[in-house]
């Protein structure tokens, strides 16, 4: 703000002589509007006003004229004769306006009084109407005061097109070696230009985030899929790859995008920024049920599968294994001392959820304790006596029953009693109890040595207790 002040200073006399001859409704504050600094002078003198003269920036008026009255005063204000009164006169400059709301033509005649240079460009949204403002451009903003000629950059809206979310990242795949490969899945009638997309890697740097962007090439037809690879992948992936690619290179932390050409990603596998190891030596296969990009990352429309587990890709949807049973080359494996193998037992009792009795060998202290569950003790509670009843009907209906020895855990604990994975008829007791909700998941097997139906049993185990809460079963109702 510039100021300028001008004390109008009249004879005491004629101002004594001028108050004593109106009344006190009489002094109030006149309407300026439309004057001059000149004729509010001779205004000011006429009523026995001190004036305090201002210059405020204001591009609406022009420059000189009146404003407004400052300190408080208003129209029709009254004041005490003598009174000093503060009055803002328009200066002119190159004040960026709001221009929110406004069409084209009204920017342009909005900006039309300033003596700028303006330039309006269109800008992809769907946050504003089409044609109508969004931003200055250029670090710009309402309010900066520019210099005459200065280039102001606007941007209107324009429609952003949302592109056929059908085209989806529908297989992951991360090896143990430096195998790596994703694939995309058209779930539309028609053919999709790749072109039109890349795969953004989303790289977790310390606490920063890299992007490596991959441009896609060709057409994928209607429901058919289009695999990349990295090309240091083993021979048998490289055969399945579309197209290759040395940026495809992850470690089970990043977020992958299927991004559109201006930009938006229509597709995320994982959390962008998360950095979390999520998807380390994993497969992971999109859920049948999904059939658009999705950029919110939901574990539940993912299936996972064992490391190195590829035999699925090139043909989707792919449906998820529900079930898994003991497979056949565990039983020519030996309990006591091959890791996974198994012995054949019959069922005697148990006491509680988690630990139970069986013949041959498998009494009094040796004992199994059931390896991946704890059940509440036996007399403290409901939930505690329909563990025990569930885990003894399983195991009293049984034909065949095995306990198998965990490669991580083994077959003795350091209270003497046996470890052990017990199946009835085919079915792992230890994995049922968590998926019924009478024991939280306590299994662990980070490298993954035991798979069933291409399952790792780590997951199988994750999966029941996801399946016990999203059911609210037993310590999850």
């Amino acid at each position: 703000m510039i100021k300028k002040t001008l004390l109008i200073m009249l004879a005491l006399v004629s101002m004594i002589t001028l108050a004593a001859c109106k009344t006190d409704e009489e002094l109030v504050l006149p309407d300026l509007a439309g004057k001059s600094k000149q004729e509010v002078v001779n205004i000011f003198s006429s009523l026995g006003i001190i004036g305090t003269f201002e210059d405020v920036i204001n591009v609406d008026i022009t420059e000189g004229y009146f404003v407004s009255y400052g300190d408080g005063y208003t129209v029709g204000a009254e004041y005490e004769p003598g009174a000093t009164i503060t009055v803002n006169f328009a200066l002119f400059a190159n004040v960026l306006p709001d221009l929110t709301g406004m069409t084209q033509a009204q920017i342009y005649s909005s900006l039309s009084r300033l003596n700028v240079i303006v330039e309006i460009q269109t800008i992809e949204t769907n946050d504003v109407e089409p044609g109508i403002f969004v931003e200055y451009g250029n670090l710009l903003d309402v309010g900066d005061v520019l210099a005459d000629d200065a280039v102001v950059l606007v941007y209107i809206a324009e429609e952003l097109i949302i592109p056929e979310l059908g085209l989806i990242i529908s297989k992951y795949f991360e090896g143990s070696d430096e195998s790596k490969m994703i694939e995309l899945y058209n779930t539309t009638d028609a053919a999709i230009d790749l072109s039109n997309f890349m795969l953004t890697i989303y790289r977790r740097v310390t606490t920063s985030t890299t992007e490596i962007e991959i441009p896609l090439t060709g057409t994928i037809a209607s429901h058919e899929t289009f695999i990349i690879a990295n090309p240091n992948s083993k021979a048998a992936i490289l055969s399945l790859a579309d197209m290759t690619s040395a940026d495809l290179y992850y470690n089970g932390r990043e977020a992958i995008a299927l991004t559109y050409y201006n930009g938006v990603d229509t597709d995320v596998l994982g959390t962008v920024g998360s950095g979390l190891t999520y998807a380390n030596d994993k497969t992971f296969v999109r859920d049948i049920s999904v059939v658009e990009g999705d950029t919110t990352f939901n574990i539940a429309d993912w299936g996972i599968y064992a490391v190195d587990n590829y035999e699925m890709f090139g043909s989707h949807p792919v449906v998820y294994p529900e079930t898994f049973t003991l497979e056949a080359e565990y039983l020519l494996l030996d309990y006591f001392t091959q890791a996974g193998g198994v012995v054949e037992v019959e069922f005697i009792y148990n006491n509680d959820g988690d630990t139970a009795y069986f013949t041959p060998g498998f009494e009094g202290n040796d004992r199994v304790r059931f390896i991946g569950i704890d059940t509440l003790e036996t007399g403290s509670g409901n939930l505690a006596a329909d563990a025990q009843q569930y885990v003894a009907s399983l195991l009293e209906n049984a034909t065949t029953v095995y306990i198998q020895h965990d490669p991580t855990s083994g077959i003795r604990e350091t209270y003497g009693r046996h470890l052990g994975l017990v199946w009835a008829d085919g079915v792992l007791v230890n994995y049922m109890v968590v998926k019924m909700g009478y024991s939280q998941n306590n299994y662990s097997d980070e490298d993954q040595q035991l798979v069933f139906n291409g399952i790792s049993l780590d997951q199988w185990f994750q999966n029941a207790e996801s399946y016990a809460k999203a059911n609210n079963l037993g310590m999850w109702a």
